[in-house]
This record gives structure tokens, sequence and C-alpha cells, in this order.
């Protein structure tokens, strides 16, 4: 809940509107820095160094090609305005300084846009690879907790928190298309979430565009009271996107109602940072008001937000790890779409013989970020989906020869992948409209249906 991820940013910079303020104030104030050292040079052309071209290049460094560019043509236009004027000095205009400005501008704020652009897609491609850790992160907790603190907590009851969570994906599943999830689905939520954390008096509200509260809330536990918008904690919520609460030792004290109506807000956050409501506790038994149990409503509720935020179509499949893998296929179309990250996906058709074997050995060689997806195709031969995210067409011929070597070290030299029966099929995601491609990839080729995977 505290990455610092998600406070990182690129070098600040001013807005559009500011940027040509500061550009042409600066150049300004050159400009008269220059009359006052030198009334007779106020560009100081003579100098032996022409120290009034680094006014463009800091610009250009700072905010780009254009404002470097403005900047070079705002001292150009002064020297044509002095020569006017009949400064003696500028009588012949000095060609080579008019170049060099113009080219030393343009070269430093197209080398600058260049390098923020190259930023901006390495910044894309490690929110990628945070979006996988949280996820992988929750899911973790999920499992740790279900299976050690949770059912010793709820021991009479036969159902665990993994069930639980079960339970609300097939009623998703369940739902229209065209339903509202969050509101179909609050009492069951709230109810989950009043389970694991005993809440007494608590309420779920939804949250509209990240910032402000509706008025009614879709579901309550108890009497709860009405809600109002300046409400400390829940702005500290809203604002922070985290778990907030009053500090024990101000309830200990009684003076918790001086601050606020509430106990704690819990947000249902999903991984990207979308807050789809706020449960709101007014009361909750005092031996659980402590960190686990507001870590465990934390990650308890990002989880529930991910499984309603969930792409409707990969919802209704099977299998929960064909859905899983489904949407981060669309995820794959949609980076490389909108951002040109490249990501590639390859199908290992296996034989009878050494199927079971080769499956392991395709296991055991998985990468942090890759994905894989084991299915029996429609010709009844094992089929295994590895997808590979930010791998270029160059990339993946890299992983192919890693697995040749891991291949030769196990079944021996001269032992390739079509020698042991396997069929490799490979697809590129290179942007454009790639869907129908990758339909006509996955359906044909892999002989796979729409009941196995979803895009």
């Amino acid at each position: 809940m505290q990455s610092a991820h998600k406070d990182f940013n690129l070098a600040p910079r001013a807005s559009g509107r500011v940027s040509w303020w500061e550009t042409s104030l600066l150049t300004l104030l050159a400009l008269g820095f220059g009359y006052w050292l030198s009334p007779a040079d106020p560009l100081l052309v003579a100098a032996s160094f022409p120290w009034m071209i680094l006014v463009p290049i800091l610009l250009g460094v700072r905010y780009g090609f254009l404002q470097g560019l403005f900047s070079a043509a705002l001292l150009i236009a002064a020297l044509f305005v002095l020569r006017i004027a009949g400064h003696e000095l500028y009588a012949d205009t000095p060609a080579s300084f008019i170049v060099g400005m113009l080219l030393c501008s343009m070269l430093v704020g197209e080398f600058r846009d260049i390098w923020e652009r190259r930023l901006e897609r390495l910044s894309l491609a490690n929110e990628y690879r945070q979006l996988r850790l949280d996820e992988f992160t929750r899911s973790h907790h999920i499992l740790r907790i279900s299976h050690d603190r949770l059912e010793q907590r709820v021991a009479g009851n036969d159902q665990s928190l993994r069930s639980s969570l079960l339970g609300l994906r097939q009623q998703l599943r369940a739902l229209p298309g065209d339903q509202d999830a969050l509101k179909s689905l609050a009492d069951t939520v709230l109810s989950l979430l009043g389970q694991y954390g005993s809440l007494r008096i608590a309420g779920l509200y939804r949250v509209i565009d990240n910032q402000r509260i509706a008025p009614q809330p879709l579901a309550v536990l108890g009497e709860m009271g009405e809600l109002k918008d300046n409400d400390i904690l829940l702005k500290q919520c809203l604002e922070r996107g985290e778990l907030v609460s009053v500090r024990s030792e101000v309830l200990d004290r009684g003076e918790g109602a001086r601050h606020s109506v509430l106990q704690a807000c819990v947000p249902l956050i999903d991984t990207e940072d979308r807050i789809l409501a706020v449960l709101a506790i007014q009361q909750m038994p005092f031996f659980m008001f402590h960190e686990r149990s507001f870590s465990l409503l934390a990650i308890l509720a990002g989880h529930i937000a991910d499984l309603l935020m969930s792409d409707a179509q990969a919802l209704q499949l099977p299998d929960a790890d064909a859905q899983q893998y489904s949407q981060l296929l669309k995820r794959s179309l949609t980076d490389a779409r909108d951002h040109r990250l490249p990501a590639s996906l390859f199908a290992f058709e296996l034989a009878e013989d050494n199927g079971e074997e080769v499956q392991r050995l395709l296991e055991s060689s998985q990468r942090g970020l890759d994905v894989q997806l084991k299915v029996i195709n429609g010709r009844g031969s094992r089929l295994v989906l590895v997808l590979l995210p930010l791998t270029s067409g160059e990339g993946s011929k890299g992983y192919l020869v890693r697995l040749k070597q891991l291949f030769a070290e196990r079944f021996g030299q001269g032992r390739e992948l079509d020698s042991l029966g396997v069929q490799t099929h490979q697809f590129l995601f290179e942007g454009g409209a790639e869907r129908d491609a990758l339909r006509h990839f996955l359906f044909n080729e892999c002989a796979l249906n729409d009941q196995q995977v979803a895009v």
C-alpha cells in the first residue's frame, strides 16, 4: 500500500502556457542583461564566445524543440531590430551567429524531446510490471491469509475466504452483461467484508470519478447514520487512495467522535488505481482495531475491486486461469495499439509420447513476466500458450534459443522441438488492428474454442 512506484514521476515541467511565458521572459531578460553589460553589443556577437546562445539551449533542454527555436528566433529578430536602429556592429549581419544559434537550439530541443518519449515508454513498461507485481502480491496475501489466520478465526464457519471469493466470481458470471455489477452485488460485498472484519455498523458507498462519494449507500450493515462529504476520514481516503482510520489511542480516550463519525474508511481500489466504492466503518469491535485486520480488509477490498472490474467476456470462461490469461491477452493488444509496446505469443502443441515431460520443461523455463496456459485443443493435443509481454520479435528469437539449449541439456544434443514432435506457432503484437488476426491464430491455427480463451 506504500509503493514507491506510485509516487514516481518524470521531471516536472510547466504547463504549455506557462512555458511560453517563461521562454519569452527569460529571452527578454537575457537581452536586457546583454544591453546593461555591453550597450554597443547587446547580443555579445563580438565577444570571444557567443554567450547569448546559452539562452535558447537552456530553454530547449527545459521545454523542448519549439520553445528553444522560439527563443532563438526572438534573439535573431532582436539582431535585425538593432541593425535597423543603426548599431554599427550589426551593419553586416553575422550569418554564422544566426545559423549556429538556430542549429544549436533545434538540436538540443530535438534530443530533449526524443529522450522524453523514451522515458515515457519506459514509464509505461514499468507501470505494467508494477501492475503484475500488485496482482501477485494481492493473490499471495489472499492465499496465505485464507489458509492460516482467517480459517482459525472463523473456525465455526465451513466457508473459507477463497471459497467466498469464488462464490462472488460465480455471482458475477451469472449477471447480465449490461447490469451494474457493483450495485447488484453490494449486499454480498458488504456481507463478505463485514464477516472478515467483524463489522457492526458500516456502509458501502459508490465513488464517482475517483473524487466524490454518492450520497446514498449501496448497502448498509446495522443502523448507519448519514455520511457527510466533508468527513475528514472520507476525504483522506479518497485523496490518498488507501485505508485510513482513527488512531487507537484516540478511541481509548473516547475522543474519536470529535474528529469523525467514522472509525475507518476502506477504498475498493483495483490495480489500476480506480476507486469503485468506499467501505465506511462506523463501528467495529475494539479487539479487531489493529494493523493486521486493516491490512486484511484493504487486500480483500482490492481483490473484490479487481473482480468487479474484470472483463465481462473473459469472466464467462469456466476456468479462472483462462479468465486471467484472456484479460492479459487483451491488455497486450491494447498496449501494442495505444503505446507501441510489443509482445509475443507462442503456442506449443505437444505430441503424446513426450508431452508430459516437455510440458514440465516449458513450465520450468517460465520467466518473471511470462504467463502460461495449459489446455487441450480441438485436435486432442496438449497445448501450452506462452505470452511474453514487452518482448519484440528479436526478443522472442532469444527465448527460442534458450528453449533449444534447455531441450539439448535434457534430451541430448541435436534434439530440438521438431524432433520431439512439438509444433510451434508464433504470433506478434506489433500494434494496429490485430484482434481478428489473434482470433484466427487461436481458433484456427491452435484449434481452441471460445470456452478456453476469449479475445
